[in-house]
């Protein structure tokens, strides 16, 4: 394969996200094709493949691992299967893309961590911290304006409609609004802190033997303290990032898909200014800047063991709200 030739892509699991999280940027870039799907029943990869022209249908996980022409193989399965899915495609030599969250535990994303040949990369699908908006946080944290940070709150909160397919609701398949959203509010806050906290408190709601609702505090060795929350049975959307420094702050309205709309404030000296980022949509910033690390040595911007301490995060909010 050489920098000129498109990353050929393989899809595991024919799910809605793989639709506007791959195969919509995968169209968009030249330097991508996907080139085949598959998921646990053959049919239904059929179906998904003749309805996105996709030109192969392949009748197993590991009839599609197993081809040479693939280059970077995308999990788009319920959480609970990340691990053997990954790890197998890994072990095969693939690149992977696996989407968020990495895994079930902490412990589990270690060992598809451990399985990477050489050579060879895992990504895990936070495609917001590519964003042009995310860029421009990272650099005003890097300089001075907001000084040392105090107090981070950040939430996601969009309805889930329950269904017998709808594995968010299904505790076994790794469901549930922590899992699912609140990943995204804990990484805002790794992300803008740059260290890893310890989970103070934690209190979710369940239903239907899932978290439903999930509310914690996060403390940083700085001093710096987080409220993060989320929950997937209310009304409405919203998505949001409080940020208060010594010297200043920083409010974002809609961090996850700012290409929907957003609002960026920053406020300094008692003077308040609004930002705009346009270009191109979250996902689409995901693949390209994978396309950059494979073919063009570029660096990525969450480090290789990211996905082990933002699923260490979620197990210490697990583990505090059983307290």
């Amino acid at each position: 394969m050489t920098n000129k030739e498109p990353l050929k892509i393989g899809i595991i699991g024919a799910a809605r996200v793989a639709v506007y999280a791959m195969v919509a940027p995968a169209a968009a870039n030249a330097r991508t094709e996907v080139v085949g799907v598959a998921a646990r029943d053959p049919t239904r990869a059929q179906e998904f493949a003749t309805a996105h022209g996709i030109a192969k249908a392949y009748a197993s996980y590991d009839a599609l691992i197993g081809d040479p022409e693939i280059d970077l193989v995308y999990v788009a399965t319920p959480p609970t299967l990340h691990k053997a899915v990954a790890i197998k495609a890994l072990r095969a030599g693939k690149h992977v893309l696996v989407e968020k969250p990495f895994a079930a535990d902490a412990r589990e994303a270690a060992e598809i961590i451990a399985a990477v040949e050489p050579g060879r990369r895992v990504f895990e699908g936070f495609h917001f911290r590519h964003h042009a908006l995310w860029h421009r946080i990272v650099q005003l944290l890097r300089g001075d304006e907001l000084g040392s940070i105090k107090y981070i709150e950040a939430a996601f909160y969009v309805p889930i409609p329950k269904s017998a397919d709808e594995f968010r609701w299904n505790p076994m398949l790794g469901g549930g609004a922590l899992m699912d959203l609140g990943c995204y509010p804990l990484q805002w806050a790794r992300v803008v802190a740059g260290e890893e906290p310890r989970v103070a408190s934690a209190r979710m709601r369940m239903v239907d033997g899932v978290n439903a609702e999930t509310e914690a505090e996060l403390r940083f060795p700085s001093g710096a303290i987080a409220k993060v929350s989320c929950g997937m049975d209310g009304e409405g959307f919203k998505a949001f990032l409080n940020v208060e420094g010594t010297s200043g702050s920083l409010r974002v309205v809609n961090p996850l898909v700012p290409q929907m709309g957003h609002l960026f404030e920053v406020t300094t000296n008692g003077t308040t200014s609004k930002e705009k980022f346009d270009g191109p949509a979250t996902f689409d910033t995901q693949l390209a800047a994978i396309v950059a690390t494979l073919r063009d040595g570029a660096a990525f911007p969450l480090a290789d063991d990211d996905p082990v301490k933002s699923m260490s995060a979620i197990d210490g909010v697990k583990a505090a709200a059983r307290k």
